[in-house]
């Protein structure tokens, strides 16, 4: 899987949103700077949004992620932000490491800026890492049937 620096939306540590409420991702894609996103790689770019450190909580801890699009208010910095695709609240016991929010393709963006919003709920969390960006490709592993012979 590729990963680009500047098509992240955590920082090299990851971002851990803990405190209930809305917490933003640590960077903003713009897309107004000219540079290579993947156009070359793939139509579509999808969001890697993985769980790599598992959440802890003292509550029943929920956490949602929102894909956010802002256009340019027009002095260079984000205007307001809409939401074209989110995940459903997602439960503490199944925020362990490997978890992955919306998986796959995303709305393409029409709007200059990107960015995530982490949705704390229920009670704060205690501990738990997340890494997001975009990417040409997941990997995705094929399930089968059991017993299924090719």
């Amino acid at each position: 899987m590729l990963i680009d620096k500047q098509n992240q939306f955590s920082a090299d540590a990851g971002d851990s949103p803990t405190s209930t409420g809305i917490t933003v991702s640590t960077n903003i894609i713009d897309l107004g700077i000219a540079r290579d996103i993947g156009g070359a790689v793939t139509d579509q770019l999808m969001l890697l949004c993985e769980v790599v450190t598992a959440f802890t909580s003292g509550g029943s801890a929920t956490l949602q992620v929102q894909f956010q699009t802002a256009p340019d208010n027009g002095s260079g910095a984000p205007g307001s932000w809409s939401t074209p695709a989110q995940s459903d609240a997602v439960a503490l016991a199944s925020l362990v490491q490997g978890y992955k929010f919306l998986p796959g393709e995303l709305p393409g963006p029409t709007q200059r800026f990107l960015r995530l919003n982490y949705v704390v709920g229920t009670a704060a969390m205690t501990g738990g890492v997340l890494k997001a960006a975009l990417v040409p490709s997941l990997d995705v592993q094929p399930v089968y049937a059991r017993g299924y012979a090719a």
